[in-house]
């Protein structure tokens, strides 16, 4: 069934057609033929993309499974050289320095009554 024209009948077809796809296996064949449409995606259309989607705030379920999937990684020493090099010269705003040094005042008192148990 070709999709309608009607750009509104369009994104409900869009939708019901995805809705019923969702959560099936997909072939090999299907699969790569996905990838395939990935990578062809033009700097242009990534720039848009990225521009929508910077500012969005994530929900506390995304930033939970980020942080997950990042825990245990480990660094080449290159990488850390990189990231170290990137952040010479930076100071942070007055306001950093307050939520950092407010977190380490925390921390210290959690330790302490840590050491007291």
């Amino acid at each position: 069934m070709p999709s309608p024209k009607d750009p509104v009948k369009r994104a409900e077809w869009i939708k019901k057609f995805s809705d019923k796809l969702r959560g099936k296996p997909k072939s090999e064949e299907h699969r790569r033929k996905m990838s395939e449409a990935h990578k062809r995606i033009s700097n242009e259309t990534r720039r848009k993309i990225s521009e929508a989607l910077t500012g969005k705030p994530l929900s506390e379920e995304h930033r939970r499974r980020v942080s997950e999937g990042q825990r245990g990684k480990v660094l080449s020493e290159e990488h850390k050289r990189k990231i170290s090099e990137s952040q010479k010269g930076r100071h942070p705003s007055e306001e950093s320095r307050r939520k950092m040094s407010e977190s380490q005042k925390q921390r210290w008192i959690s330790e302490k009554q840590k050491k007291k148990k």
